[in-house]
């Protein structure tokens, strides 16, 4: 089994009783924590032991329909329910802006939406409260026709996991985040492919993670003033593309990608780089 550290929670998080029931399905009102892979148990921490687990509780089904799995999503899919796919706003893109407190804890929380009836899928990130409306069904957004996830993303530590002299893991970024995106990707196929910045957020500003690239035009933009880039350019672990063969050469202009495809490349180069890299 993969090593999921027990560090990625979401600790200290607070119901009124609207949210969850216990097994019995009795509400549950007090302070609760999040697992990685979305299980909610009681208790500020995993450290309660008295904790139990919790689970959603879907006030707009009808008691005496399942609430399985299969039964939603007949509910949703019914040609009689149609009519919903025209009601509620679509989300908007959200990019997060990673605070200190967040690179004290060592992680943040990110969310995604993607078009149930759209293949390929389309994947945006979003904010908590357009995640929460779409989870929780409660109507500004339009949640039959977007499917929401939540995911933890490391931004502290190494790049790979390690091991001490006393056998003792530490969590890298890349293989962290590696993992919890693999474990999402089962269920909402495509955001592996989203998520191919495995560091991105990190605080790793100062490493240079590729050097001596060369573009002869119409790939790259100067972020300060839209011109065309042309010489080279070099890549920092955070995704950053920087003028000059090297930070060092640099004079600090960030470049930004042309297109689509120009992005895809970059990835791609990040994503290999980061594979050749061993233990930090």
């Amino acid at each position: 089994m993969a090593y999921i550290p027990k560090s990625l929670t979401n600790n200290n998080l607070f119901t009124k009783g609207e949210e969850f029931v216990d097994s019995r399905g009795k509400p549950y009102n007090g302070p609760y924590h999040q697992l990685f892979n979305g299980q909610i148990y009681s208790g500020a921490t995993p450290l309660e032991p008295t904790k139990k687990q919790l689970f959603k509780r879907n006030i707009k089904e009808s008691s005496q329909v399942s609430n399985t799995f299969t039964n939603s999503e007949y509910s949703r899919l019914n040609p009689k329910n149609q009519e919903l796919f025209r009601f509620g706003k679509n989300p908007t893109a959200f990019i997060p802006q990673p605070k200190g407190k967040d690179y004290k804890r060592g992680q943040i929380e990110r969310y995604f939406a993607k078009k149930r009836n759209e293949t390929p899928s389309r994947i945006l990130e979003i904010n908590q409260s357009t995640y929460s409306d779409i989870f929780t069904q409660s109507g500004e957004y339009n949640y039959a026709l977007w499917q929401v996830v939540k995911i933890f993303w490391k931004i502290t530590g190494p790049l790979r996991d390690t091991r001490n002299i006393n056998g003792t893991i530490t969590a890298g970024i890349v293989d962290t985040n590696e993992r919890l995106v693999n474990f999402t990707n089962k269920e909402f196929k495509g955001i592996k492919q989203y998520l191919s910045n495995l560091i991105q957020f990190a605080v790793r500003p100062n490493l240079e993670l590729i050097s001596n690239q060369y573009t002869s035009g119409n790939e790259f933009t100067v972020k300060e003033d839209n011109s065309n880039y042309i010489g080279n350019y070099h890549i920092m672990a955070d995704g950053t593309i920087m003028d000059k063969e090297t930070h060092l050469k640099g004079t600090g202009k960030i470049l930004l990608p042309a297109n689509v495809v120009v992005q895809g490349q970059v990835n791609t180069l990040v994503k290999n780089a980061l594979g050749e890299l061993g233990a930090t």
